[in-house]
């Protein structure tokens, strides 16, 4: 492998780090105003979806990071 192509995993996989601090911030301001919601309210709902896509969002990061970091 070109060390050409290797900073580019390595850059791809920096921005997937950051992409994954993001969502885990973000995932972590949800869970706080899921706790100030009453329970039976659309707002909650759409937290509740937003953070199931967040959680799938993360999953898929580690993988595309793990992904990259093996063909290191």
């Amino acid at each position: 492998m070109a060390e050409r192509d290797r900073l580019r995993i390595r850059r791809a996989i920096r921005a997937l780090l950051a992409q994954r601090a993001i969502l885990l911030e973000r995932l972590e301001e949800i869970n706080e105003n899921l706790r100030r919601l009453p329970n039976p309210s659309r707002a909650r709902r759409e937290l509740l979806a937003a953070r199931a896509s967040i959680r799938e969002a993360l999953r898929l990061n580690r993988i595309a990071i793990r992904l990259l970091r093996s063909v290191l």
